[in-house]
């Protein structure tokens, strides 16, 4: 739980921070003066003022922030800083600083992905095992071991894709899959066909959309002979060397690699039988503790899976291209939640973000940073909504004013802010009641 809460401020920490120096970048650019720029609400922490006026503040809840512009509609204005409030600047001026925000979280996930696309992804062919029957997928035959590339035309890369695409159909009428049958490796034919969804509908709390799709993927083969050993690992230390096949842990037959791995976390002492050069030799392994207490010993099986590194220029492709895929599918997510094809109980609040972040970082990095991503666009959409408080109702207000040729009052859009606020609590409320329910 204290790793997951910590897990969850760093995280929040760092979207907060690059939303709001979206608007605060943008603001200093269009000449206007920031008074002051806020990570968390509530009681100071810490402060420090800058040179330029503007007061850098650390505050006690880490559930947000904001950036305080000097406004003539909140403070009375000199003749001498009226050019530097916001209210003043023109409307595109202002809709840029309130745009940078959500820009900033979309940015932040470009160069997330492009990081990991340089790190390297690894990557096994996303291949069908079989379907299930009475499923939406049995309908059109699709063979044994055949290979998911697209779905409406997007591009599958792993189960990952395929889950997200999945759940972005939801509600409508039909869906096209694209598969190679992989009969013969020098002479794959493609096939594109539709399938019927117009009666498909599934509990995403209780199953996954792959599952319910009716397809069942075809287990990554992974081979308990040692490919990679972590220089400085918990392997090493013991005498492990690549090319070592387990035979046996703890005097119990090697069964497969998710059962050794589960051992492993169990972070105790694990008596290994590796066969090396014909010959069986017995360590002692004592897996590392993570701070989330479990065990980790560093070293890689050998599999089916490759881990493809992308230079510069094809990472920047990369990167841009999963950030308009999952903004593409967040947005149709969110479609859904508001005309009640995914039901209220399927939002989620801090609570679970806390648990998401904690079982993510505990997979390593790179899942972290894909999470990390994920959660900044999906910040990014959620600001974007024309809903009084979010940026979006900001820039929905000062749509209305290019068309009107003047601003709302200040009484009505005190109004919007009150409703808008309401909703947001009630939001809030709905989330956190079913996070605690998951518990």
């Amino acid at each position: 739980m204290l790793w997951s809460l910590l897990l969850f401020i760093i995280t929040i920490s760092i979207l907060v921070t690059v939303h709001e120096f979206g608007h605060f970048l943008l603001a200093r650019l269009c000449g206007v003066q920031v008074e002051r720029f806020s990570i968390g609400f509530g009681k100071k922490l810490w402060s420090y003022k800058f040179s330029s006026g503007t007061e850098l503040v650390i505050a006690m809840i880490p559930l947000g922030g904001y950036v305080k512009m000097l406004d003539g509609r909140v403070a009375e204005l000199s003749t001498n800083n009226e050019q530097f409030a916001f209210n003043k600047k023109k409307i595109w001026q202002r809709a840029s600083i309130i745009f940078a925000g959500p820009f900033a979280n979309f940015l932040l996930a470009f160069i997330i992905y492009w990081i990991i696309f340089l790190l390297g992804v690894i990557t096994y062919p996303v291949q069908i095992k079989a379907t299930l029957p009475g499923s939406p997928a049995a309908s059109i035959d699709i063979p044994s071991g055949a290979e998911l590339k697209k779905i409406n035309d997007i591009q599958m890369e792993s189960w990952s894709d395929v889950n997200l695409a999945l759940i972005s159909v939801m509600g409508q009428n039909s869906v096209s899959l694209t598969y190679f049958d992989n009969v013969s490796v020098n002479n794959q034919k493609e096939y594109k066909k539709n399938v019927d969804i117009s009666h498909w509908a599934f509990d995403i709390e209780k199953q996954s959309a792959i599952t319910a799709f009716g397809l069942v993927p075809k287990e990554l083969e992974i081979n308990p002979i040692i490919s990679k050993i972590i220089s400085g690992s918990a392997a090493e230390k013991a005498g492990m060397q690549v090319g070592d096949k387990i035979i046996s842990y703890n005097d119990q037959p090697y069964v497969d690699w998710n059962d050794f791995s589960a051992t492993i976390k169990k972070a105790n002492v694990i008596r290994l039988k590796v066969k090396r050069e014909n010959q069986e030799i017995y360590l002692n392994l004592k897996p590392e503790i993570q701070a989330n207490g479990e065990g980790i010993v560093g070293i890689y099986p050998t599999s089916n899976a490759i881990i493809k590194r992308y230079n510069f220029v094809e990472g920047l492709g990369k990167g841009f291209g999963q950030t308009i895929l999952t903004t593409q599918l967040t947005v149709r997510s969110l479609y859904q939640l508001v005309t009640g094809v995914i039901g209220l109980k399927h939002l989620s609040g801090p609570i679970t973000i806390a648990k998401s972040a904690g079982q993510t970082a505990s997979y390593g990095f790179t899942p972290y940073l894909y999470f990390l991503a994920f959660i900044s666009i999906s910040l990014g959409v959620i600001n974007l909504v024309p809903l009084p408080m979010l940026d979006g109702g900001h820039l929905l207000f000062l749509l209305f004013e290019k068309i009107k040729g003047e601003a709302l009052s200040d009484k009505l859009q005190e109004q919007f802010y009150r409703i808008g606020f309401v909703l947001l609590m009630v939001l809030m409320g709905i989330a956190l009641f079913n996070d605690v329910l998951r518990l």
